[in-house]
């Protein structure tokens, strides 16, 4: 009887297991299929729109290793690029993707490896190494100038791209130093820091001041969200994940105090020469400087692309935007549907200034910034502080006013100042110049491409 009681017991037990499982089972089941029907209409929505393709490096799914563990949806920094269709990993946001690669660390199957392009949309980048050397011998690229962007991306380049340069230095020729580094960003620093290491001789030289492209961001901009790791002070270190401009350049500041760190700024990188026994000639803005090996980390961010339109250079227009509070009770028009313009437009739109933005984004949505920045700027609008011009663009500009063409109607405002943010133009010719080559890759991989 006891033993009849027991079986019984456990029977009981064991459906009760089963009931629960099942009924975890069906609400996973549930919660799958509702993210999968606003995956799918967001990959619908993509190609309507025609931004069903990345614009720059991405990750790339190989369905027959993803295991649908959904590790790599979780992770993105940037929302929800990533989503699970029929158990298997997708982009059904592929242009707002900037290449963190927090999602190939995460793969557990090696399904997701980063890619340069795509099948149909080349991306031009200059041909490098695995070290970051270019094809000139002993000349360097590390950072946005490569192809790659995101402060920890440059970090980890400068690195290695000193790393290699310092273990390669030529015993002929004499030089002024044994490592020239363009550029005072994230890169330069980082490659500073790894000659201060080695014991080496070296240069910055920053054609603006210490913290390159990134001192030029607008106030309070958010510009880290995963630590790096520098040579000397180890882990970067703040108390948020979500670090902004201003927190980075004074922690920035404290490195260059603390290793003696030293930026030449104001001096602008205007050629080199390599000379016959391997040693570079560089030209500069404050007179010539010559070095045993070059990196280039100079970002793209000094060449804006212009709209090629007369009166481009009026001084009411301009290319980026540090402080907003500038700006008060003026009629503006941002030119720019990506983060970097539609930040600036919730910036210049702030109650408290009383400004009149209207920002015109070429598209017919959103299809380059980041859910979190549509979601302020659509509010923006809804109070009435921002006028967002979707399929619209600059057709002509004024001392006094802008004309906006909308679709085939052009209409005309009133306008004081003029933000355009249409990208960088890289330096590609500048490059071959210096006889870097370019090479246009079409959905290759980091270690391809290098």
């Amino acid at each position: 009887m006891i033993h009849l009681k027991k079986l019984l017991i456990d029977h009981i037990e064991m459906t009760a297991f089963v009931g629960i499982g099942l009924i975890f089972w069906a609400t996973r089941m549930v919660s799958y299929k509702k993210h999968e029907k606003k995956a799918k209409k967001k990959i619908e929505k993509a190609i309507k729109t025609n931004s069903a393709e990345p614009l720059t490096m991405h990750p790339e799914i190989n369905p027959d290793l993803c295991a649908g563990c959904g590790g790599c949806t979780r992770v993105c920094p940037e929302g929800d690029i990533l989503q699970l269709v029929h158990h298997k990993a997708v982009l059904v946001t592929p242009t707002k993707c900037v290449g963190h690669g927090a999602c190939e660390v995460a793969c557990p199957m090696g399904a997701i490896e980063l890619v340069f392009g795509t099948k149909s949309r080349g991306m031009d980048i200059p041909r490098l190494t695995s070290d970051y050397e270019t094809n000139v011998p002993g000349l360097y690229i590390a950072g946005e100038l490569g192809g790659m962007g995101l402060i920890r991306n440059a970090v980890k380049q400068g690195i290695l791209a000193a790393k290699h340069a310092l273990e390669h230095l030529p015993n002929k020729g004499k030089a002024d130093v044994d490592l020239l580094i363009v550029g005072g960003g994230p890169a330069g620093m980082a490659a500073g820091l790894k000659a201060i290491e080695q014991k080496k001789s070296y240069r910055i030289v920053e054609q603006n001041s210490f913290g390159g492209a990134v001192y030029n961001f607008p106030r309070q901009k958010i510009v880290m969200s995963h630590p790096a790791e520098l040579p000397i002070v180890g882990t970067m270190k703040f108390k948020t994940n979500k670090v902004t401009k201003e927190s980075l350049l004074e922690y920035w500041e404290t490195i260059r105090a603390r290793t003696g760190l030293t930026v030449t700024e104001k001096t602008k990188f205007d050629n080199l020469e390599v000379l016959p026994d391997g040693i570079f000639n560089v030209h500069t803005s404050t007179g010539k400087i010559s070095a045993k090996r070059v990196i280039l980390a100079m970002g793209v961010r000094g060449s804006p692309r212009r709209l090629g339109l007369p009166n481009e250079d009026m001084p009411k227009v301009t290319y980026n935007l540090i402080d907003a509070e500038q700006y008060n009770k003026n009629t503006i028009v941002v030119v720019g549907g990506g983060n970097a313009g539609v930040e600036a437009a919730q910036q210049l739109a702030q109650a408290k200034l009383g400004n009149k933005v209207h920002l015109l984004v070429r598209g017919e949505v959103f299809d380059r910034c980041n859910e979190e920045n549509q979601n302020l700027v659509n509010a923006l609008a809804k109070q009435g502080l921002i006028q967002i011009w979707f399929n619209s663009s600059v057709s002509k500009i004024e001392a006094r006013e802008i004309v906006i063409k909308k679709k085939d109607e052009l209409v005309t405002l009133p306008n004081d100042y003029v933000f355009v943010f249409a990208g960088a133009e890289v330096p590609f010719k500048f490059l071959m110049s210096l006889g870097v080559k370019i090479e246009k890759k079409f959905g290759v991989g980091l270690a391809k491409a290098k």
